[in-house]
């Protein structure tokens, strides 16, 4: 099916009254469209084959969209069948650009929205993340060599193990940068949840801090927005925070040369 037809069955309507079909460019791992149905604009994304590689899973991914809908922290779900690789949500507005991640104000909100997302209880079957087996098996589909994985796998390795050890793990996104982010009538929603599942909060901070290059003040206000934790969480130090930023540093770079090795980009 296009595009349309599945804005069509998901809304409802006939394919032959679409207004518009405007193709998303910045997608990275999946072809996503704006269409326009009478009065409703809907983004459909059609997923990559290459999901296994990628490490993304379609069914934990669909249970925390629904989820995350209901908490108003993601985009409400018109549609979502992995069995087709669609999935069609109500189009919220345009994402975040760099600059808007910059802003002191938007820092704080981030803190708190990552908050909210790290409070909800996680839904039953979803996806837990072992960071260490994240980096060794983007290694593994690399065919990289002990010889060079060197100094960096191993640091990081031994960073993935102890966040996977923290007695703390909560739902979290995972993949938290600008263009995953929509300001919506005041209220931040973040979408694209493929990498989402239970894991460490600390990995969530980090990808805002990597993805934004945010200096050391910024990421002590973001850790400062983030306040209170459930008392089950350890203290969130700047430490913790820097160790964790080095990991998602390097785990993006083995994505990249993933993404890169099998072809899945759009």
């Amino acid at each position: 099916m296009s595009p349309s037809e599945f804005a069509a069955l998901a809304l409802h309507g006939h394919a032959r009254n679409i207004k518009n079909v405007e193709r998303i460019k910045h997608g990275l791992t999946n072809e996503s469209w704006l269409v326009t149905l009478g009065s409703e604009t809907v983004v459909v994304r059609i997923s990559n084959p290459a999901d296994a590689s990628l490490q993304i899973d379609r069914q934990s991914e669909t249970t925390i969209l629904h989820a995350v809908a209901a908490a108003d922290i993601g985009p409400p779900i018109l549609l979502c069948d992995p069995s087709q690789r669609v999935l069609v949500t109500r189009y919220l507005g345009p994402t975040w650009t760099d600059a808007d991640a910059q802003k002191v104000e938007n820092i704080s909100r981030l803190g708190i929205v990552l908050r909210r997302l790290h409070a909800l209880q996680p839904p039953a079957g979803v996806h837990r993340v072992k960071l260490v087996d994240v980096i060794d098996d983007y290694a593994a589909t690399l065919s990289l060599s002990a010889a060079e994985r060197n100094d960096s796998h191993d640091e990081a390795r031994v960073t993935a193990t102890f966040l996977d050890a923290a007695a703390h793990r909560c739902l979290c996104h995972n993949d938290v940068h600008a263009l995953n982010i929509v300001d919506a009538a005041g209220a931040l929603r973040l979408i694209d949840w493929e990498y989402a599942g239970v894991g460490s909060p600390l990995f969530d901070l980090a990808s805002v801090c990597v993805y934004h290059g945010y200096s050391e003040a910024q990421r002590e206000q973001l850790l400062s927005s983030y306040g209170r934790r459930p008392s089950s969480m350890e203290p969130l130090s700047m430490d913790a925070l820097e160790r964790a930023c080095g990991l998602f540093d390097y785990v993006r770079q083995l994505w990249t040369q993933v993404r890169s090795t099998d072809g899945a980009g759009s």
